[in-house]
């Protein structure tokens, strides 16, 4: 069963913000806004990560406070002096998989990556530690603080009462799409066009606009005469970023644009499937799968508590 895919996106997520983090100008006076154990935080570094919630914070969001931003820095601190104490040992094996995970998220080469750290004045053997790190947090979460997280069958089937509505799109869907193809781009500015155009279309498709009718005049991909209905589908049969990111959505939801088969596809979510009790034992892994992240983040929230109080931490 998949039991780190929780971790595995914060760890990826983490090193691509390390792209805007290490290039802001710094004009704050580099005051020490807080102490953990024998390492500081500067208020520089608060700055900066206020700037970077405030960036990935969503319209209507409630936008990032000083005191948050601290007690986020601290945690990473407390929690990454708690690892170096550790014997975690990070293979070479496990950097490359690390780093095509980062190529392959944003559909870029690794001269194309080292080029974007150039520009943002960081050299690649620096990124590398980064993400180093990331992966050594990975491996305590799996090593330390996993094993802590018990779930009976029990819990399995009470998770999954409480929360039927999750599942509904695991397996098949109802779905609409257009399809953009990227074939015979020559050149990034090509490809930027087409991808405006596609974001275009995804904020005229949620304003109202009919996606049947979006559908038939830009989609170049199944059923696009019939506004791109592909009916109900079974997930499988999708490419595996679509099917993932339907798992997230809601009926009438519309996906944002989708790398896959070397074009740009956008979901539409017409209908999901009712599931009822009698589902459970075919959806057991998937619910297996979110009640375990919800598990992991819970108990390493209450083992991170228990080691602030057990550090010396002073917030200025």
């Amino acid at each position: 069963m998949r039991k780190n895919s929780f971790l595995m996106c914060c760890c990826m997520l983490a090193a691509l913000f390390v792209f805007s983090e290490k290039s802001e100008a710094a004009k704050t006076i580099n005051r020490i806004a807080a102490v953990v154990n024998d390492e500081v935080i500067t208020e520089m570094e608060v700055e900066r990560a206020i700037s970077r919630k405030n960036r990935e914070s969503k319209p209507g969001q409630q936008k990032p406070d000083r005191q948050k931003a601290i007690n986020e820095l601290v945690d990473n601190m407390l929690f990454d002096q708690i690892i170096s104490k550790a014997s975690i040992a990070v293979s070479e094996e496990d950097m490359a998989r690390a780093i095509a995970g980062v190529l392959h998220e944003n559909r870029i080469t690794l001269d194309k990556l080292r080029a974007e750290l150039a520009q943002k004045g960081m050299s690649y053997e620096e990124y590398k530690k980064d993400i180093e790190k990331e992966i050594k947090r990975i491996k305590y979460i799996n090593q330390v603080i996993g094993p802590k997280v018990k779930i009976s069958d029990q819990d399995l089937r009470d998770f999954y009462q409480r929360n039927q509505e999750m599942f509904r799109g695991r397996h098949s869907a109802h779905l609409g799409q257009i399809v953009i193809p990227l074939e015979g781009l020559a050149t990034e500015t090509q490809f930027l066009e087409i991808r405006d155009m596609a974001l275009s279309i995804v904020a005229k498709a949620r304003q109202g606009k009919s996606f049947t009718e979006l559908a038939i005049k830009h989609s170049k991909g199944p059923n696009a005469e019939q506004g791109g209905d592909l009916g109900m589908i079974d997930l499988k049969n999708l490419p595996q970023a679509v099917a993932q990111a339907v798992h997230g959505m809601r009926v009438g939801g519309i996906s944002n644009p989708i790398f896959a088969n070397n074009s740009l596809i956008i979901i539409k979510v017409i209908s999901l499937p009712e599931i009822s009790a009698e589902d459970f034992e075919k959806l057991r892994d998937d619910i297996y799968a979110a009640l375990y992240e919800s598990k992991i983040e819970e108990t390493f929230n209450n083992y991170m508590l228990q080691e602030r109080q057990k550090a010396y931490i002073d917030v200025r």
